[in-house]
């Protein structure tokens, strides 16, 4: 009896034994998928945090908002960047108080980029580009506590739009007398190969435009009028290729002008690529210079490059950014040359005929002081200018 009642006791120890072991296993499983789920949570939080910046994250707030229709790696829009800056600098206005859109599209691209200025309290709004003109004029009207600047020619009479034109035709025109030297210097020296002249024995000339429209043709023709005040025997041939920023059609346009026989390129583009293959061709043995635009580019193209037309935009910023601060007027319709410093040519390249820069320095005297008056014509191409198919449509 005894022992049948320890047996009973033994069995009943052993029941318990296994019932806590049990217990035990299954709650330590318990406590493992509960550690599973919270290190799932914490990974799932902290790629939130990664994800998605802190709501109260401030937003940059600016005095000046600027609209560019390209970035600083292309020579128009850098030269924006750089009259900007310049004239903040000029005027002790803090970098952050500026704010930049860059590659911004024309019309609802524009008019976004104007509405998250407007919301980071920007209360002068400038766009570089005659691209945002209608864009800008209908924000301009719907905001009339915000004063706008857009780079054309048109004139205004909303109180708080401005309108500003360089006339780079006047640098356009020193730019040429420099080709002409060289062209000039070449025939001298009997290094123009024969391809290079046309059936009359003119010197074969290149031009690259962005449009065939007023502007260019001023700029053109002032050109030509600038080389044949050095030199009477030559032509100028024109591409237009109906883009400002596309590098392909540029470069395109400047090889069929190399491989006619052109010997001095230039262009009216926001791109550099016209130079760029002027200085290939240069390279390569070609006779082939080239004149340059928006910037100094003598160090991209040490070889060919003669000059550079370029207007000096820290000129009118300045002057604006004066005027703002200080509650003074500003002209709403501004037009800048030689004489308001506005527009020049860059330093001249090594591949510049001697003589060069004393006879450049005259002629700028005397467009700075009114005795030279350049008679560009804006609606046609002067007689001797040979345009694409795309500039005579015009």
């Amino acid at each position: 009896m005894k022992k049948k009642f320890l047996s009973v006791l033994l069995i009943v120890a052993v029941l318990i034994g296994m019932a806590g072991v049990s217990g035990t296993q299954t709650e330590s499983g318990e406590q493992k998928a509960d550690k599973e789920q919270k290190q799932q949570e914490n990974e799932q939080t902290a790629e939130t945090k990664v994800e998605i910046p802190p709501e109260n994250e401030e937003e940059q707030k600016g005095w000046i908002g600027v609209i560019l229709n390209g970035d600083e790696t292309e020579a128009y829009t850098l030269a924006h960047i750089d009259g900007i800056r310049a004239a903040a600098e000029n005027v002790s206005l803090p970098e952050q108080d500026i704010i930049w859109k860059e590659r911004v599209g024309a019309n609802d691209g524009c008019k976004s980029a104007v509405k998250d200025l407007i919301r980071q309290g920007c209360e002068i709004i400038i766009a570089n580009s005659a691209i945002y003109e209608e864009a800008i004029k209908s924000e301009a009207e719907k905001n009339p506590e915000i004063d706008f600047v857009v780079i054309n020619d048109s004139k205004t009479e909303l109180t708080n739009l401005y309108n500003v034109h360089m006339d780079t035709y006047e640098a356009s025109y020193v730019a040429g007398v420099t080709a002409g030297m060289k062209v000039a210097k070449l025939k001298e020296k009997k290094k123009i190969p024969a391809k290079s002249f046309d059936e009359k024995k003119n010197v074969k000339l290149g031009y690259v435009a962005a449009e065939a429209n007023d502007d260019a043709h001023a700029d053109i023709n002032a050109y030509y009028l600038g080389v044949k005040a050095v030199c009477k025997k030559v032509v100028l041939q024109v591409e237009y290729i109906d883009a400002w920023n596309n590098s392909d059609a540029e470069a395109t346009a400047a090889g069929d002008l190399i491989r006619s026989g052109c010997v001095v390129l230039a262009s009216n583009t926001d791109l550099d690529a016209v130079m760029q293959m002027a200085e290939n061709a240069k390279e390569s043995g070609k006779c082939v210079y080239a004149v340059g635009r928006n910037s100094d580019m003598r160090q991209m193209a040490g070889k060919a490059a003669l000059t550079s037309v370029v207007s000096v935009w820290s000129v009118y910023y300045t002057e604006l950014f004066d005027a703002k601060l200080n509650g003074r007027y500003m002209e709403q319709n501004w037009n800048g040359g030689y004489a308001q410093g506005a527009v020049t040519i860059s330093t001249l390249g090594k591949s510049a005929s001697s003589g060069t820069g004393d006879r450049v320095k005259k002629t700028e005297e005397k467009i700075k002081n009114g005795k030279k008056q350049i008679a560009y014509f804006s609606t046609r191409a002067l007689d001797g200018i040979l345009e694409s198919e795309k500039g005579q449509e015009q």
